[in-house]
């Protein structure tokens, strides 16, 4: 579906003003790296671009359940993916899981603890 002209940056604006606020809050949240990934990297917006995020956090909970921490907390006007890692998990498998790989050769870090 083509974009209309001026949507992109509008796009990209909206997602620049959001993820400001999440920068902001990351300091009082605990994690020690987040790393953005996908079409803010890229530059590539789309209507349903949305701010990616790999978290490194250390968390008791389940792999399923951590990012409901940060979807509370990040109370955002834009849809937030976060993939949350423990500091143990994310040693190991940065190199081994295609995801993480990714996000740490391609990714952009916004915050480290």
């Amino acid at each position: 579906m083509p974009i209309r002209a001026g949507f992109s940056r509008f796009r990209k604006e909206m997602l620049e003003r959001e993820l400001e606020t999440i920068q902001e809050l990351l300091p009082i949240l605990g994690v020690e790296k987040v790393i953005l990934t996908g079409d803010m990297v890229s530059e590539d917006y789309q209507p349903d671009s949305r701010i990616e995020l790999i978290v490194v956090h250390k968390t008791d909970a389940t792999f399923g359940r951590r990012a409901d921490f940060f979807s509370y907390h990040l109370n955002t006007g834009v849809s937030v993916d976060a993939q949350i890692y423990t500091p143990e998990e994310f040693d190991e498998l940065s190199e081994k899981l295609p995801v993480l790989s990714q996000a740490c050769k391609l990714g952009r870090v916004i915050f480290q603890a």
